[in-house]
Formats: C-alpha cells, sequence, structure tokens
C-alpha cells in the first residue's frame, strides 16, 4: 500500500492510494474517509503526512471538508451553477480534470432556417459550424456541435476549433460576454452519438441546448451538447 522504500514521497503515495479507493467506490461520493487516526493507524504515517495528502485531495477537488464532521468524497461529475456563467472548459478545470477537444470538423456555411432562428441572425448569413469530441480524464463525455455567428468572430482555425471558444472571445477577441440561456433534457443516444462517445444504444444522455450572449445582447453562438449521463450532473442554486 505505501511503500517507505520508494522514490516517491510519501503523502503523494497516499494522494494515489485514496484515489484509487474512491475510483474502486470503496471510498464513495459524499461519504466519510476514515479519520486521522484511522489513516495513521490503517498506514503507519505520521499526521503530518496524512494532513499534507488530505490538504492536496481537497485543493485537486477530491475530496471536501464539513467542519465538526470530517472529509468527504467530493463528486466529480457534479457541476455547479449559481446564477454564474462557465464554460465547459472552465467547470473541467474547477474539478481538475483534464480535458483534450477532438475536433472533428470546421466549416463556414450558410444559415439554413432553423439555424438562423436559434442563433438570432438572417437566414443565408455566414455561420462557422464546430463538431467536437470532448474528452475528459481519457473518456469521451460529450459530443458538441456549435453554430457561431461569423460576422463577430471573423475568421476562425481549427487550433481555436480544438480550444476554449469563450476564452477565444474573450482573451482574443476581447468580446464581453453577457449571459447565456441553457435548456437541459434527457434523451436516448442515437447509432450516431453512440458510436462518437462509444457507448451502447439506449444509454442516457443528457442534451444541453445553449445560447451564448455578449453585454450588448448580441447572440455570438448556439450550442448542442449531448453528455454521457451517467457523468454528468447539475447542482442548480435557484434564490426565490
Amino acid at each position: 500500500m505505501i511503500d517507505k522504500n520508494s522514490k516517491l514521497p510519501i503523502y503523494y503515495q497516499i494522494e494515489e492510494w485514496i484515489k484509487s479507493e474512491i475510483e474502486k467506490d470503496s471510498f464513495k461520493i459524499d461519504k466519510l474517509i476514515p479519520s486521522e487516526r484511522e489513516l495513521i493507524d490503517l498506514l503507519g504515517v505520521s499526521r503530518h503526512t496524512i494532513r499534507q495528502a488530505i490538504g492536496n485531495l481537497v485543493n485537486q477537488g477530491y475530496l471536501y471538508r464539513v467542519a465538526g464532521k470530517g472529509t468527504f468524497v467530493k463528486d466529480r461529475n457534479l457541476i455547479y451553477k449559481e446564477n454564474r456563467y462557465s464554460s465547459f472548459s472552465e467547470d473541467m478545470a474547477y474539478l481538475g480534470k483534464k480535458l483534450e477537444n477532438n475536433l472533428l470538423s470546421i466549416e463556414v456555411d450558410k444559415a439554413s432556417q432553423s439555424i438562423a432562428n436559434r442563433l438570432s441572425i438572417n437566414e443565408n448569413d455566414p455561420v462557422i459550424k464546430i463538431k467536437r469530441v470532448r474528452i475528459v480524464d481519457g473518456t469521451p463525455l460529450s459530443y458538441e456541435m456549435a453554430f457561431i455567428n461569423r460576422k463577430i468572430v471573423g475568421e476562425m482555425d481549427r487550433d481555436v476549433a480544438a480550444s476554449s471558444l469563450v476564452k477565444h472571445y474573450e482573451d482574443i477577441l476581447n468580446l464581453k460576454i453577457g449571459y447565456a440561456n441553457e435548456t437541459i433534457e434527457s434523451v436516448l443516444v442515437t447509432e450516431k452519438t453512440a458510436n462518437k462517445l462509444n457507448m451502447s444504444l439506449h444509454s442516457p444522455l443528457l442534451l444541453v441546448r445553449s445560447k451564448l450572449f455578449l453585454d450588448n445582447g448580441q447572440q455570438i453562438h448556439y450550442t448542442k451538447n449531448y453528455f454521457r449521463g451517467n457523468k454528468y450532473k447539475f447542482t442548480i442554486k435557484l434564490n426565490r
């Protein structure tokens, strides 16, 4: 379990062991992990080393503390929304997950009537269409189709299309994001999407449709995201 002759630091070995216990579901989401004293007795290490390992895992988003109760396993598939728009890239960074974008295609086309309506533009206006699979910690998590108002963003190359679109809007184009409207519904995976996400047919998906607006009210893009239903969850805070 812990190799004190290893060149790897003891606290790092403890971190990896706790992560493996979480992955095996031995330490369950929102349940207490063993106390410091129990871990000291089990692993034969000092209190300082245990606290260092647990502190690092809290910072990495694997664990969370509740005063007076102890340390619990955090649900790293849970996205918490509280009156603030955040991009998928930002959500994954917050959860400490590694995100890769597998760009399937990028093209400029004339907007169909349907896309024009969803993007608040005129039919036949130029639209950048992007299709990509978003891979999180090595697992295909979502299949995304993005339709972007080309009159606002101009040219877009493959490197940009394979990165964070919101970061490009804000950091490169200096656009100010105002707000987003999102709808979420449960659907069953089709054969086409199942192949892209390595899923079996009739598995559950969350379909998230999002319209992103600038602070001047202009809509910059419309996206359809198919998320694996067993790997993506929302908690949304609603004030009365």
